[in-house]
């Protein structure tokens, strides 16, 4: 139970890192329900289904990190233009987006 929780608050943690509340919430009810409601016979793949969510956020994690490198390099003019051509700026609303 308690390695359920400790990835579950790490996962949750880094979602509020990448600006997407409506995912924070959907990763919070998740919680409670398998820590209240679930039964232990599932509580396996639960714990393996929150790892792997985990994992697939931290990559996510990754990703906005580069991104956001790549949108500092463009702004300061050490490469060509590429998220900000043509006068956009390359502000996302959340990293999760692809726009």
């Amino acid at each position: 139970m308690e390695s359920f929780l400790i990835i579950a608050i790490l996962t949750g943690s880094l979602i509020v890192l990448l600006m997407h509340w409506g995912l924070l919430l959907l990763q919070i009810v998740f919680a409670i329900v398998v820590t209240s409601f679930l039964p232990t016979e599932w509580f396996l793949g639960a714990l393996v289904i929150q790892a792997l969510f985990g994992l697939w956020i931290l990559q996510q994690v990754f990703q906005a990190a580069w991104y956001q490198y790549q949108l500092e390099l463009e702004k300061t003019q050490r490469i060509p233009q590429h998220y900000t051509e043509g006068g956009r700026s390359g502000i996302r609303k959340n990293f999760l987006s692809r726009r």
